[in-house]
């Protein structure tokens, strides 16, 4: 599988106002600009989006891994960031990317580790729900600041 870039529309963020540990809380516009990169996960059946970030830093610090770093020329600290992935299940809120909107290094990078992010994400996502599911995704360093705390119904917790 190819991985696929996109932005979530803006109508998605007015209508989940609501939704904390977000990325650019409360700008919309913002937020409906940013590159996200699906990752649909069989098991759930939900389509997670995980944004890239100009400034992700390191992408495992002291208590695990946030997400999978993805450095360009100009953005030496870029990544796909885990902890504000975001669930979006209703198509009509995802516009794809028709033109490349990162430089052609980052592309090629993702592309070639898709199989490997994908693993990674997937060992984050059963490493929150398992939290979750124990009421300690809120105190455990590696997912306090997750964004995966709006959608519990949505894995089942």
């Amino acid at each position: 599988m190819e991985p696929a870039f996109c932005y979530i529309r803006e109508s998605y963020f007015v209508k989940n106002r609501n939704f904390i540990k977000i990325l650019d809380c409360g700008d919309t516009k913002k937020q409906s600009r940013r590159t996200h990169l699906c990752i649909r996960i069989e098991k759930d059946g939900n389509n997670y989006y995980v944004p890239l970030r100009n400034n992700l830093g390191s992408d495992i610090r002291k208590f695990g891994r946030i997400g999978h770093s993805v450095p360009s020329n100009k953005r030496k600290n870029a990544g796909l960031d885990f902890r504000y992935t975001l669930i979006v299940n209703n198509d009509s809120e995802i516009e794809l990317q028709t033109q490349k909107k990162i430089p052609e290094s980052q592309y090629r990078r993702i592309k070639n580790e898709y199989c490997k992010i994908k693993e990674e994400f997937i060992v984050y996502v059963n490493g929150y729900i398992k939290s979750a599911k124990k009421k300690r995704h809120e105190k455990e360093p590696l997912y306090r600041e997750s964004s995966l705390i709006n959608f519990l119904s949505e894995m089942g917790i």
